[in-house]
């Protein structure tokens, strides 16, 4: 790639459905996106070069990749030439699992009465689909679909999206 700077130059943050991400796990699927599209397992990436490559801020970068460290996505090597990469490869990491771990799961409260149990039902049948969709992508069709939109626009080997 010419220059992974440029991945999320523009990008803004991005929204699953009405729910918005928070940015914590913007910048952690992105860090996870900038590692498959170099290689994935195997290929080391310093913090600050994947904070570079996804616009996230280099202290806020390490935070991230620490929590992802621990949810077994990233492994980490230490000393000179240490750094990051996936746990495994990114056809078993799925964006359910990857939300599930950085934001948890939430309990839709129920309000009182007829419409309050009926709100509260038809909420927990909505995130339970799209618990089911995150589940069905892993970070390899992501990555995939990336380079697929990259390819369209004419950036094959740039990463701006």
């Amino acid at each position: 790639m010419s220059d992974p700077a440029n991945l999320w130059k523009g990008a803004g943050g991005f929204t699953m459905g009405n729910m918005a991400a928070n940015r914590t796990t913007e910048y952690a699927v992105r860090a996870l996106v900038v590692l498959a599209l170099e290689g994935g397992q195997g290929r080391i990436r310093q913090a600050a070069a994947l904070a570079k490559a996804s616009g996230t801020p280099g202290k806020f970068m390490e935070q991230v990749l620490r929590n992802l460290k621990k949810g077994g996505f990233v492994v980490s090597q230490r000393g000179a030439g240490g750094g990051y990469d996936l746990a495994r490869p990114a056809e078993r990491i799925t964006m359910g699992e990857v939300l599930a771990w950085m934001e948890g799961e939430e309990e839709s409260q129920a309000g009182a009465g007829p419409l309050g149990e009926e709100w509260s039902r038809l909420c927990r049948e909505a995130d339970a689909a799209r618990r089911s969709v995150l589940h069905q992508e892993t970070l390899r069709d992501l990555m995939e679909k990336v380079q697929a939109r990259m390819a369209a626009k004419g950036r094959g080997s740039e990463y701006q999206i």
